[in-house]
């Protein structure tokens, strides 16, 4: 079971169908895309069998069931995207229950070394580099995600060792949503210790080894040549860095969500599936745009409850609050929480740490109580 549960994670985690069909085609990528779904369901038949998640199960049908009414597109197609996101879902929580940080931030530090590599061994015009995940702000999100992980590993080797990797992979993706939400983390962590101020130390000594690789392969990205610039005391002009604002993305949706906003328009309407052009890079706004409020109003819920637990179990577990921020911030950039199965893993992770860890305090409170009697 530790092979087969290790092989559904690497596939879901290092996003092995994407990266397949984007490298050898829609064959090869479907291929990958069924066994990885196989996989879990073995792994789930084969395994114990504990309670599902229903805060997702519930989100998950009304959006699927409100936003198929208004669907345009292909039937099969909707079918399909459902069908494999229940079994998902239904399954992954299982193998969620199985995962321990120090294997989360394992399978993180792989996928954020595949960054590195292309940076260094294919270097392209396009200046921003995203590894096994296709495109730089979800390869982003998994380099902030290992980064908080790594505020939950014991050993302080492996904890230094996977920021420098984490941090220098996420700069290498030039998000600068990873930037605002690395700061924001470490600040975080200073309520810990203290002493944590020594990363921001460690950002500097990165950034010195950005400027090594830029000097030996090239980066090409502007958002670079900005920082050159900044350092170097010229000139620095804001305008290419202001570019495609995800306000003014966001923007061009609000009308569609204020003339239907109890049913939505339609899967996909929001998230550029369909011929339905650019997407609104919002998981909130394409939860409200697609399936209308109530599901909007459960998702909202739901991120809200991950942040005021992770807050209260802060002590016994930082890394917990650090990794829901740097998932609602993404969620605030990305429109693809239903459909890049890493992200919603995400979130199942930390809501099977916080059952955990309120477990953890009932069996304490019954421990206390049976010591109160035997004294007594």
């Amino acid at each position: 079971m530790r092979i087969l549960k290790y092989i559904c994670f690497g596939l879901i985690l290092l996003n092995i169908p994407s990266v397949s069909l984007s490298a050898f085609g829609g064959g090869v990528g479907s291929l990958m895309s069924y066994l990885t779904i196989l996989s879990l369901t073995l792994y789930y038949f084969f395994g114990k069998k504990t309670r599902p998640n229903w805060w997702l199960i519930i989100i998950s049908i009304l959006f699927f069931m409100i936003g198929g009414f208004q669907f345009i597109g292909l039937t099969s197609g909707f079918i399909y995207d459902t069908i494999k996101y229940f079994i998902y879902l239904i399954c992954a929580y299982e193998m969620v229950k199985n995962i321990s940080v120090s294997e989360y931030n394992f399978f993180l530090l792989i996928g954020s070394a595949t960054i590195i590599l292309e940076a260094i061994l294919f270097t392209s015009d396009y200046g921003r580099y995203s590894g096994f995940y296709i495109k730089p702000n979800e390869a982003g999100f998994i380099c902030i995600t290992g980064y908080a992980t790594t505020y939950g590993l014991k050993n302080v080797s492996a904890k230094l060792i996977g920021q420098f990797i984490f941090t220098l992979a996420g700069l290498l993706t030039f998000s600068r949503t990873f930037i605002v939400i690395w700061l924001l983390i470490n600040v975080i962590s200073l309520k810990i210790s203290v002493k944590n101020i020594r990363v921001f130390g460690l950002g500097f000594l990165i950034i010195g080894t950005l400027f090594f690789i830029d000097e030996v392969v090239g980066l090409n990205n502007p958002r670079f040549d900005q920082l050159k610039s900044i350092v170097n005391n010229e000139n620095v002009s804001t305008e290419e860095l202001n570019e495609d604002s995800r306000a003014d993305t966001w923007a061009r949706f609000y009308d569609k969500i204020l003339d239907s906003p109890f049913i939505g328009n339609g899967y996909g309407s929001f998230s550029g599936k369909e011929g339905h052009g650019k997407g609104v890079h919002n998981s909130f706004l394409t939860v409200i745009g697609e399936a209308g409020i109530l599901p909007f109003i459960l998702f909202v819920l739901y991120i809200g409850y991950l942040i005021v637990m992770s807050i209260v179990y802060f002590n016994k577990k930082p890394n917990l609050i650090m990794q829901i921020i740097a998932l609602s911030l993404f969620l605030m950039a990305n429109h693809n929480f239903f459909t890049f199965y890493y992200v919603s893993f995400a979130a199942m992770w930390i809501q099977y740490q916080i059952e955990e860890a309120k477990n953890e305090d009932e069996l304490d409170e019954i421990e206390e109580g049976e010591n109160v009697l035997v004294t007594s």
